[in-house]
This record gives C-alpha cells, sequence and structure tokens, in this order.
C-alpha cells in the first residue's frame, strides 16, 4: 500500500510523532472513569474544601493513579499472548457490575443510596473491568493494588471508626489546648465546656469551638491514607513501618495543635475575622502538607527505603506495549459503556444526602422564620450566626428565633421552641455536616433517632440526645428545604430544638404514631412533629 504525498508529509509531522508518542490508551482511560463518574469525583473534590473527618477522601484518585503508575515502572513488559475472551468476559461482568450498583440499588435505598455512597463502591470495579478490556486481564492483576486502593475512597467503613474515636480525639486536642492555655494565655476555656474558647475580652471578644475537623481528625485520617499508600512503596521491616506511620501521625496532629494556637494568637491580635475568615481556612492544607513532606524526608530515619525501579518517564511508562495490539474495538465498547454509567452518574445528584427529594422541592419558597409558623404562636429574632459561611460557604446564612406559644395556643408548652434555619447554595456542605454527626462529634449522648413525614413528601428527622458535660436534656426535629432562587437550587435546613424536653408540659398534640428509641423523649418527640407539621403546612406554595 502506497501513502500519498499528503499522508507521508503528515506522517512526518509533529503532530503525528507527538500522537505515536502520547500514551492514547491510559489517557482514554482516565478520559472514559472521568465520564463515566464525573459528578461523583466532582464530590470528592468539592469535600476537599470542607471542614470534616473524611475530607481527604479526595485524595484517593489521585494517589491510586500515582501507585498505578510506581507499579508499571517496576513490571517487566508483557508477553505478547492473551485471550481476549477472557478479557472481555472479565471486563463486561466488572463493568456490569458497576451499572447494577448504579441502576438498581438507587430504588431500593432512595436516599440511603446516597448516605452509603454506593457509587463510590462501584467505581473500582468500574475502573477494573475497562483495564481489562484495554490491557487484558494480565495487566489488571498488576496492578489489582492501586484500582483495590480506589475502595479507601468509600466514606461508609470510615463512619463507626470515626464516630467511636473522634470524641477521644477531639478531648484529647481541647485538653492539650487548655494545658498550653495557663502558659500562652492566648485563648481561655469556657467554664463547662472544654471544647469552647474565648479570645479577647469585652466587645472584640469573640468563641471558638473545637470541632473534630479543627481538632485534626481529617488530616490525622489523610496521612493515614497517604502512609497507606508509602506502604507500597517502602520496603523495610513491618515493626519499622508502622513506626514511621505513629511518627507520622503524631507529627500531624501536632503541627494541627500549632494551627489551632496560630488562629488563636491572630485572633487576639488582628480579630475575630482575620483568624476565622482569613487564617482558618487555609492553615489546615498549610499544615497537613508540611507534615507529609517532613515524613516524606525522614524516610531513612527509620531504617526504610523507598522502593527501587527502572527510572522511567510517566510518559513511557504509560507506552509500555501491551499484549493487547488492536484496542480500538475495545476502546469503542468501554466509550459506550462509559457514557451509559455518565448518563447514570449525572441522575445521582437527586440521591445527595438531603432529606426532601429535589423533586418535590421545585414548589417550595424559601422558609420565612420571621412570621409565627404555629397558630397562636410568637416569634422573636435572636441572631444571625456568622459562623455558617465557615463551615457552609461563602454565601451561607445561619438565623436564630425564638418562639412562644400564646395564651389561646390549642398546641402549647412550657418551655420556649428554638428554630435554626441554615441557608446555602452548596448541598454537600449540608451533607457533611449533619445534624446527627454535629451533636455526636461534639461528644453528645445520642438517645433517639427517627424519622417522620411531616407533610409535601418531606422526611424529617428527629433527634434526642444528652449533653454530659452539663447534664442537659435537648430534644430537635429537622428536615431539608431546597427552593429554587434566582434560577439555580437554594438548600435550607430547619432545625427546630427544645430544651429539658422529657420535664416539660405538652398540650393539644394530636395522635401522632412516632416511635422513639427512648421512651422518656417520646412525648417531645411527637409534639416536635406536630410543630414541624404546622411549619410545612403554613409554608407550603399555594398552586392553582
Amino acid at each position: 500500500m502506497t501513502l500519498s504525498f499528503g499522508e507521508r508529509a503528515f506522517a512526518r509531522s509533529p503532530i503525528a510523532t507527538a500522537l505515536q508518542r502520547a500514551p492514547l490508551r491510559a489517557v482514554a482511560l482516565l478520559g472514559l472513569v472521568a465520564l463515566a463518574y464525573h459528578y461523583s469525583l466532582s464530590t470528592l473534590v468539592r469535600g476537599l474544601s470542607l471542614q470534616t473527618p473524611l475530607a481527604y477522601l479526595g485524595l484517593v484518585p489521585a494517589i491510586a493513579l500515582v501507585l498505578a503508575w510506581v507499579r508499571l515502572g517496576r513490571e517487566p513488559a508483557p508477553r505478547a499472548i492473551h485471550d481476549r475472551q477472557l478479557d472481555y468476559i472479565v471486563g463486561f461482568g466488572f463493568v456490569a457490575s458497576a451499572l447494577g450498583l448504579l441502576v438498581l440499588l438507587p430504588a431500593t435505598l432512595d436516599t440511603r443510596f446516597w448516605l452509603y455512597r454506593i457509587d463510590l463502591l462501584s467505581l473500582p470495579l468500574f475502573v477494573a473491568g475497562i483495564v481489562a478490556m484495554l490491557w487484558g486481564v494480565r495487566r489488571l492483576w498488576a496492578v489489582k493494588v492501586p484500582v483495590l486502593f480506589l475502595l479507601l475512597a468509600w466514606p461508609l467503613p470510615y463512619l463507626p471508626l470515626v464516630s467511636d474515636w473522634t470524641d477521644a480525639f477531639t478531648g484529647a486536642t481541647a485538653a492539650v489546648l487548655a494545658f498550653l492555655s495557663s502558659f500562652v494565655p492566648l485563648a481561655q476555656p469556657a467554664p463547662g465546656d472544654g471544647l469552647v474558647f474565648y479570645i479577647g475580652e469585652g466587645p472584640r471578644a469573640f468563641a471558638v469551638s473545637v470541632g473534630s475537623a479543627c481538632a485534626g481528625v481529617n488530616s490525622v485520617v489523610g496521612f493515614v491514607l497517604i502512609g497507606t499508600a508509602l506502604a507500597y512503596v517502602v520496603r523495610g521491616p513491618a515493626v519499622r513501618r508502622a513506626a514511621w506511620l505513629a511518627a507520622g501521625l503524631t507529627i500531624v496532629w501536632l503541627l494541627n495543635i500549632g494551627r489551632i494556637e496560630a488562629i488563636f494568637a491572630v485572633g487576639a491580635l488582628l480579630g475575630r475575622q482575620a483568624a476565622l475568615d482569613v487564617l482558618h481556612p487555609g492553615a489546615g492544607l498549610i499544615m497537613f502538607n508540611l507534615g507529609v513532606i517532613g515524613m516524606l524526608a525522614v524516610v531513612p530515619w527509620f531504617g526504610l527505603r523507598f522502593a527501587s525501579f527502572p527510572t522511567v518517564t510517566a510518559a513511557a511508562v504509560l507506552r509500555t506495549p501491551s499484549p493487547v495490539r488492536r484496542g480500538s474495538v475495545a476502546l469503542v465498547t468501554a466509550g459506550c459503556l462509559a457514557v451509559a454509567l455518565g448518563v447514570v452518574n449525572t441522575g445521582l445528584g437527586r440521591y445527595e444526602e438531603i432529606a426532601t427529594p429535589l423533586g418535590e422541592a421545585r414548589r417550595l419558597e424559601p422558609f420565612d422564620i420571621r412570621e409565627a409558623q404555629v397558630p397562636g404562636w410568637t416569634s422573636g429574632f435572636m441572631a444571625r450566626n456568622d459562623g455558617a459561611r465557615q463551615f457552609f460557604g461563602e454565601r451561607a446564612t445561619w438565623d436564630r428565633l425564638q418562639y412562644v406559644p400564646g395564651q389561646g395556643a390549642t398546641l402549647s408548652t412550657s418551655v420556649p421552641l428554638y428554630v435554626d434555619v441554615i441557608g446555602t447554595d452548596d448541598p454537600g456542605a449540608l451533607a457533611a455536616y449533619g445534624v446527627e454527626d454535629c451533636y455526636a462529634f461534639h461528644g453528645y449522648q445520642i438517645e433517639s433517632v427517627a424519622s417522620i413525614d411531616i407533610g409535601a413528601g418531606i422526611d424529617a428527622q428527629v433527634i434526642d440526645y444528652h449533653n454530659r458535660k452539663i447534664g442537659a436534656d435537648w430534644s430537635a426535629i429537622w428536615w431539608e428545604w431546597p427552593y429554587q432562587k434566582n434560577g439555580r437550587t437554594w438548600y435550607e435546613r430547619i432545625v427546630v430544638f427544645i430544651a429539658s424536653g422529657p420535664s416539660a408540659r405538652y398540650a393539644g398534640t394530636p395522635p401522632i404514631q412516632l416511635t422513639s428509641q427512648s421512651e422518656r423523649f417520646a412525648g417531645t418527640d411527637r409534639f416536635l412533629a406536630a410543630v414541624a407539621r404546622e411549619m410545612v403546612q403554613s409554608q407550603l406554595l399555594v398552586r392553582s
């Protein structure tokens, strides 16, 4: 076959040379994964900016990519033999499993699908299937550890661990800060609550709460991820590797204490805005990176060494000859499968962790807390919490109102109600800072959790907890309230809460089927459900 003059010229052109040298199949793999899981991966990236214990899970895909590069750099060139039938059987099996999880389980789990993040559980299955189709089963077996590493992005296995030991971890951090305050009086612990510190005096004084993320839990989890990856590329006795990991965790924690002390110092010298709005958002990431870089530098001090592999560029590693010589059919097949999963992945936003289905949300208006929502009750605006931006985004708001029943109110209680309304355009922030998780992270004992329909298809959560430090009982009912604003969706979280519920008196509570896990809170829970239904009823948009 002879080439024309134009074809010969193109074959010698820089473009053709670049195409021949480019690792096209590896680039295609990254593109297919990005296409199929674009929404899921965007939530992981978005989570990196949140102050949550699992924020650094967004690093997992990047770490897995680096591990794959390291592994391929040490892998000898595969022999030019393969069984394409087996490759397709294995590849289709993995991809079909991923597609099945994304298509079948949402109908069964509903909003719990996003709570359990089944989409991230399916990610390594899809990657394994595409690798098998593009490179063959033998190459998949070579990169099995990097593919399995993607499972660490799945947040569900971490939740029991986080909830069990985060209280002790946060308490230890607060105890160290309180100890340091006696030598460096930048902030003073609040009486009766060891997690709150007061900075400054007089009108400029403000409080800082040391939550689980601020205590360094997220940095510790992030270092565990990186340490796990390094265990794959570092050589040496297991005891020494464990010692290196333990030292790294300690250093990261101490650096975080230094970060909090720096926030205290800036707050005392320059005020709240400089401490919480300027220094606080980026200081944690800076300290974490310093800790990681420092621990990488001291690897030889522990008698460890990085695994040696041939010096080779990333492009050369990705261009290692594949036993699968003709990949065009596999690429087309994988592309079609990626498009199918991408369509499904786009629709997962409706399952994001908010209690109200987004389809119902489109017919709601913003929740107006400045008007009494319960017949016969009066309300008064109490305050706006400036801390909303720190947790829920730059445009977030956090308002608090007090409700008091009048003498003629049919539904009444002997103690006042409080209503918090948090508004944001970032649903991921609401998902990250859940009400139940917030109480658990601050060391409160959860007594009861239940769900109830409060009208208009809105599923509210009822929670009762006991503050062991001051011996107080609190009960709350909360739900999410999405609505349209200026052509985009905004989200509100409404939290109605009451103090000393078991000892309060209630009147006019209608019969409500609600099963409380703690009998002494049963009356309070039914009363809160009745109040929530009145509020929702008064706020529904009347349609003609």
